[in-house]
């Protein structure tokens, strides 16, 4: 249980971290400007809608006109330092789905200002996403299971 909880923690603080510098684009002025400015929340609340936006489309992003690759990157790269934390397959398929399902909460709460207690809209939303959803879901969970393959326990 406590590998599946870090190996969580670590793939959303390292997913976050890369779209944060990546997708969103910020740098150390733009944080500094952030923690300056009069509506806080407002500014985190647009910078997270971006984010989890991004990383929720990779599919998407990647095969825009204007090509977008930091989503792969950050989701392979955090499912992948989850997978070695982890040693487990089968913990990492835990550790995928809830980080993915943490990432629609995120992008339909942030993004769409929906809900929460609307089941249906996030159906329908998650339906429409579908292709996304699979592909970002392989993206955590197979580079997890390469991580996880490195450092396995054999018994």
């Amino acid at each position: 249980m406590f590998r599946t909880i870090m190996a969580l923690l670590v793939c959303l603080v390292v997913a976050v971290l890369i779209g944060a510098f990546q997708i969103v684009g910020l740098d150390i002025a733009a944080i500094q400007a952030i923690i300056g400015s009069t509506d806080i929340t407002g500014e985190l609340t647009a910078k997270g809608a971006l984010l989890f936006g991004g990383l929720l489309v990779p599919y998407t992003a990647a095969t825009s006109a204007s090509p977008i690759y930091a989503p792969l990157v950050a989701l392979g790269v955090a499912g992948f330092i989850a997978g070695l934390i982890s040693k487990s397959g089968v913990r990492m398929l835990f550790v995928s789905i809830i980080a993915l399902v943490l990432f629609f909460l995120g992008y339909y709460l942030l993004f769409l200002v929906g809900d929460p207690s609307n089941l249906d809209a996030m159906l329908n939303i998650a339906r429409n996403l579908a292709i996304d959803l699979g592909v970002a879901f392989g993206l955590l969970f197979i580079p997890g299971i390469i991580g996880a393959s490195l450092t396995s326990e054999d018994y």
